[in-house]
């Protein structure tokens, strides 16, 4: 299929307003709602566009980035055998000092250990493992645009930004519900997700008001490389004396390419995830990271070879979404999810 601007547009509109009625978007994009429904709904037929919510704020998942090295030709193996998991809501394969880079999840960091040290240290393929702690997520994914909206287009789609309100921020079993059925689609009408809730869809709609107003919910649009003209990913493995961390989340964000950056706990602090034209750009914007930020050290770096699962998205071999594993396990009915301290938001 063949993709034009406008498509890309109505992609970084849906990023800026993610439950939108296509009524709202049209006037934002010049054209009719038919027009904006029928060309969302071509993408994401063709498994190029897709929203995904997660869970944000204060039941944040505890998460880690986990360096994999696999027996020589077992690599893609591997990854697929962890592509069903929950936990493993990111798998990529990668070049360089390590063969897979996942990113992992679990609702506390005892659970997130267990999963570490008995499901993926337990699989047979493995080498060598090492994983890093997330501690704070300085650039959010969510927050990538493609940059094909005018500065008017972006200030009218600015209405749509929720105002925050306070919350205790507990998950009951309706709202885990409702949560994970966003996971697989983040824009599930209010009927459907009425019925993977098992509440009416008015009690839907107040229970999502209140999870956004509260910030416990974040949607982000991801596309495969056929909507994007940044068809190489690449990760930035470095450090930078704490001192600095906060300055670093400022002047990465404004460099292009650059979509994604963790702080972790680790032999590196700063992990960093780039979207970028071509291989020869891996370089050039480590070049303009150590402009930017003199302090930051890259140690190492990968360039992506495949993702094989993007945010509980299964990909083909073109980076189109194919099928959905939830972010959240399901709960028995009647029963509350645990309580969550305040976590970063979920990388990459």
């Amino acid at each position: 299929m063949d993709f034009d601007e406008l498509d890309v547009a109505i992609v970084d509109a849906v990023r800026s307003a993610p439950r939108a009625s296509w009524r709202d978007l049209a006037p934002v994009m010049g054209v009719d709602p038919a027009t904006v429904g029928r060309r969302w709904s071509r993408m994401h037929s063709a498994g190029v566009a897709w929203v995904t919510a997660h869970p944000a704020g204060r039941v944040t998942p505890a998460c880690a980035l986990v360096e994999i090295s696999c027996v020589p030709g077992r690599s893609a193996a591997v990854a697929e055998s962890l592509a069903d998991d929950v936990e493993a809501a990111t798998i990529k394969l990668t070049s360089g000092g390590r063969d897979l880079q996942v990113l992992t999840q679990a609702p506390d960091l005892a659970a997130l250990s267990a999963y570490l040290l008995n499901r993926i240290g337990h699989l047979p393929d493995i080498t060598s493992m090492r994983s890093h702690i997330v501690t704070r997520s300085a650039i959010e994914a969510s927050r990538w645009r493609e940059g094909a909206l005018d500065q008017d287009q972006r200030h009218r789609l600015g209405a749509y930004a929720t105002s925050r309100t306070e919350h205790d921020g507990v998950l009951d079993a309706a709202d885990h519900r409702i949560v994970r059925a966003l996971t697989t689609d983040g824009r599930m009408s209010l009927e459907r997700l009425a019925e993977h809730a098992g509440v009416g869809a008015v009690t839907v709609r107040r229970r999502l008001s209140r999870l956004e107003s509260a910030g416990l919910l974040t949607y982000r649009c991801d596309t495969s490389r056929h909507l994007s003209g940044r068809a190489v990913a690449a990760v930035y493995y470095g450090s930078i004396d704490v001192e600095g961390l906060d300055d670093a989340e400022a002047r990465l964000r404004g460099l292009a390419g650059v979509r994604a950056c963790s702080i972790v706990a680790g032999p590196y602090n700063v992990i960093i995830d780039a979207w970028l034209h071509s291989p020869a750009e891996v370089h050039e914007l480590e070049r303009r990271m150590s402009h930017a930020l003199p302090a930051l050290r890259i140690q190492d770096r990968s360039v992506v070879l495949r993702v094989v699962k993007l945010l509980g998205r299964v990909l083909d071999t073109q980076g189109r979404s194919v099928r959905s594993v939830p972010l959240l396990a399901d709960v028995e009915p009647g029963s509350t999810p645990a309580h969550h301290d305040d976590r970063p938001e979920t990388p990459s």
